[in-house]
């Protein structure tokens, strides 16, 4: 039995927790009533036999007069029945749940440019800054209390242990808590207390509709990181209202979170965020209150979240984009089985999905989710597996063929496995990346597959094989532009400044896109100067990722003080640097390295070679086109468990 902090039972109002490990509050889908759906009661149901100790849901609005729903909805009779299943799967196992309520969004909900949400002030709209929301009037701000009592009283009736009351991330109560945002004169706004009373009074009604013995947790943002931007919450406000919560006597615990909107890298992380990020103000928190804190923000590292509670920042880690990735962490953890977990990778893909209408995909784990729409297929007689390709992809493929009993070969041309996810988790600020990619190399040795390094395709060969199935995930390779001079000795490809020595002196990269500008960051670790040329009219105009992860890069190419020249194509490349235009003038950047970043192109030479001449043939990943972790993950899975 492990003797982690982290596996000892804590007490939280008048309930104990198996452990101290939180799944975090995420959104999830919903019927189309905003109820639970059978996927989400699954979803969460894997995470409490995976040993979570306390599962918090994410936001159930209590109303859904006021504005569109945009989330799960608790507000009827007809919603109890799903929740109930869902808190009854989850006792089951052993975990105790808490349902979060809340208003809504607010300013910074899924508003159309003609209807303005609803705010504490007439402030600008979050994706409509032109757009003025409408503030609430006291009498709707009466009724939203009331909202809040019967929606806890509903999660009451499903049977949960408590609720999260909804009130950080610059959603409704932040946006009454924050002078930015409120600029009321009545009793709703003015000093801090003024501004707390929607909070308040919600809190009032919770406890006096389901008693003393119903939990009530808050979760606030106690520090918006925008010092520089005044009216938005600083680390000494967010402390007074913790010291307000603790004060009133009917909280159970304190949910710490940092962030918003604005900085939304610092409330939902990235892969750009160091470890444990977010402790410095839970810790804040912690030393004025005398309830359990809650705390999250990059605490996957077993060792990172037994520290987070030795060291007294936390009582209880939660758990967000990792219960997605792998829903056993907590018992491979306490089983000592910190290889086999899968660490997510950092890239927000889940969210970015949820953002387009689907559940919350990932690129480590293709089912989370929908694991009751994709079961295993099993295999039908003795087959064979052949994966060309050592990449995401195709590690993928060959860990789930190999666990469902096909023999599997994987051949792999270079002396390492990764592909281009190597050079991906590279950087220092790419740890995540680098961890997803030490977990795929332990499951595919530890699966039973063949691993073949230094191993060429040869097309004849794989014929002659007579393999079941083949499978190609052979990637892709940079495209290098028809630039004069591009072959000079100073000049080497992103991959190859990602995973090569240190650079020193001036670098130039050309191409500003993902790969371009990680690549400066990491060159200017060790350069004295670095600059980006890019064609468009703005670095990463590319890159298809969620907006946290381009505030964070973004952030990053500033902080490094890389020099930026976009609307450039660069003409020529000498000895000593490169020539460019921008804007009708021939510019010249001495450079000592020049990286370029220009794209890739797939590796698919052997699908015509190998067409209609083996059994079943399948591309996947790059070799397809180059896309993401997530879409070479996905397709090498689903194409071994579909295999049969």
């Amino acid at each position: 039995m492990s003797q982690m902090k982290l596996f000892d039972r804590i007490k939280i109002g008048n309930i104990t927790l198996r452990n101290r490990i939180a799944m975090a509050p995420m959104g999830c889908k919903t019927d189309p009533d905003g109820g639970f759906d059978d996927r989400s009661i699954e979803y969460f149901g894997l995470r409490a036999k995976g040993g979570t100790g306390l599962i918090i849901t994410g936001l159930n609005m209590v109303c859904t007069e006021y504005e569109t729903r945009a989330a799960n909805v608790l507000e009827g009779f007809h919603h109890v029945n799903r929740l109930s299943l869902l808190v009854d799967k989850c006792h089951q196992y052993g975990a105790k749940v808490l349902v979060q309520i809340g208003p809504g969004l607010g300013r910074v909900g899924y508003s159309d440019p003609e209807n303005p949400p609803y705010s504490a002030s007439a402030v600008p709209c979050k994706n409509f800054p032109d757009l003025m929301c409408k503030p609430f009037e006291k009498e709707q701000i009466e009724h939203l209390v009331k909202c809040m009592g019967r929606g806890a009283m509903l999660a009451k009736n499903a049977g949960a242990d408590g609720v999260e009351i909804h009130a950080y991330g610059g959603y409704i109560f932040d946006q009454f808590m924050t002078p930015i945002w409120n600029k009321r004169t009545d009793e709703y706004g003015g000093d801090l207390k003024g501004r707390m009373k929607f909070l308040l009074d919600s809190i009032e009604e919770v406890k006096k509709v389901c008693g003393s013995n119903f939990l009530c947790v808050v979760k606030f943002t106690a520090d918006h990181c925008l010092p520089e931007v005044e009216g938005m919450r600083t680390l000494d406000e967010g402390i007074e209202i913790a010291k307000i919560l603790d004060s009133i006597g009917g909280i159970d615990a304190i949910h710490v979170d940092t962030g918003c909107y604005e900085r939304y890298n610092l409330q939902v992380s990235t892969v750009y965020e160091k470890p444990g990020f977010q402790m410095y103000a839970a810790k804040a928190v912690k030393d004025v209150v005398h309830v359990p804190v809650i705390g999250h923000g990059k605490l996957n590292d077993p060792a990172v979240a037994e520290k987070a509670v030795e060291d007294g920042c936390i009582d209880i880690v939660a758990l967000g984009h990792q219960m997605l990735a792998d829903p056993e962490w907590v018992h491979k953890v306490q089983e000592g089985r910190i290889a086999d977990i899968k660490f997510c990778c950092g890239c927000n893909e889940c969210l970015l999905g949820a953002v387009r209408g689907r559940f919350k995909p990932c690129a480590m784990n293709p089912i989370s989710g929908n694991e009751i729409d994709y079961p295993e297929i099993p295999v039908n007689g003795d087959k064979k597996m052949l994966v060309v390709g050592g990449g995401p992809g195709g590690m993928a493929a060959a860990i789930e063929a190999a666990g469902k009993g096909i023999h599997v070969e994987l051949w792999e041309k270079e002396e390492v496995l990764g592909g281009n996810l190597r050079a991906a988790g590279a950087p220092s600020f790419k740890h995540d990346v680098a961890k997803a990619l030490s977990y795929l190399e332990h499951a595919l040795y530890t699966s039973g597959t063949m691993v073949r390094l230094n191993k060429p395709a040869d097309a004849q060969e794989i014929i002659d094989g007579n393999y079941d199935y083949v499978v190609i995930a052979t990637g892709s390779r940079p495209f290098i532009p028809p630039i004069s001079g591009v072959n000079n000795p100073i000049v080497v490809t992103a991959n190859d400044a990602l995973t090569g020595p240190a650079m020193k002196g001036k670098v130039v990269v050309i191409g500003g896109g993902l790969v371009g500008c990680e690549a400066a960051v990491h060159a200017s670790q060790s350069a004295d100067q670095v600059a980006i040329v890019e064609m468009l009219d703005d670095i990463l105009v590319t890159a298809d990722h969620l907006f946290n992860n381009d505030q964070a890069l973004r952030r990053l190419v500033a902080d490094s003080n890389i020099e930026v020249h976009c609307s450039s194509k660069v003409t020529a490349i000498s000895d000593d640097g490169v020539t460019f235009e921008q804007n009708g003038k021939t510019e010249f950047l001495s450079a000592d390295h020049i990286i370029v970043a220009s794209g890739f192109r797939p590796n698919n030479e052997l699908e015509d070679l190998l067409w209609g001449k083996v059994k079943d043939l399948r591309m996947i990943g790059d070799a397809v086109a180059p896309r993401k972790i997530i879409t070479a993950v996905s397709e090498g899975y689903h194409y071994a468990r579909l295999a049969n």
